[in-house]
């Protein structure tokens, strides 16, 4: 019954879909200073022309690090001038308890989705992460500790966009999966998934250079 219903209602959908981070289409939550576009990464643009639907993930660092101002974040920037310096250890470690926890609840939503979509017969044409990013990187991530330490010993009158940039993120960063790709990783093969992971690399966007997205078609 169903699928008569349904072949009756055929429409114009392509059945095909890839899941993006949510910075891809909205760099406005990027870590602040990590804007490199006013909107949308112009990669993206390709992508809506060929007709692949494109599923937008939520951010995860919004969701555990004070929404799209990061507040908990900007929190660490110049720390040595504050009181907390001698306890940024301790936060630091609460820090990441807390983004391990809020990640896996996400990681666990966004599995569910992917789950239902492969339900309904949409070919899922890949997830792609950011690289050098501590959360959605799939080939390269950030050593969050690094970055951490980088921050929060520099004076608060110091602090610029190109500081953070070239010390916290460039020089920080480290082979491997971010943290929330690699829970949604595992999330995945418990249901017996298999995804093309692909990477968005932050620090070729910050040199200007495109990346075109090779999906799966």
């Amino acid at each position: 019954m169903d699928a008569q219903l349904l072949q009756r209602l055929k429409d114009a959908r392509g059945n095909e879909v890839v899941f993006v981070s949510h910075c891809l289409l909205d760099e406005n939550v990027r870590y602040p200073g990590g804007a490199f576009h006013s909107g949308a990464a112009p990669e993206m643009l390709p992508v809506v022309r060929s007709g692949v639907g494109i599923y937008q993930m939520p951010c995860p660092e919004v969701r555990a690090w004070g929404g799209v101002r990061k507040r908990w974040l900007l929190q660490a920037y110049g720390l040595r001038d504050s009181p907390l310096y001698r306890l940024r250890r301790p936060l630091f470690w609460f820090f990441i308890l807390r983004t391990r926890l809020s990640y896996l609840g996400l990681a666990r939503s966004v599995a569910r989705e992917i789950d239902r979509y492969r339900d309904a017969g949409v070919l899922l044409s890949g997830v792609v992460g950011i690289g050098a990013s501590p959360s959605c990187g799939v080939h390269t991530t950030l050593d969050l500790r690094c970055s951490f330490e980088t921050v929060a010993n520099c004076p608060l009158a110091q602090i610029n966009r190109n500081l953070i940039n070239d010390r916290a993120v460039v020089a920080c960063r480290t082979p491997g999966e971010g943290l929330f790709i690699r829970l949604l990783r595992k999330q995945l093969q418990r249901r017996g998934i298999s995804v093309r992971y692909l990477e968005h690399d932050l620090i070729a966007e910050m040199q200007g250079i495109a990346q075109p997205l090779q999906l799966e078609r």
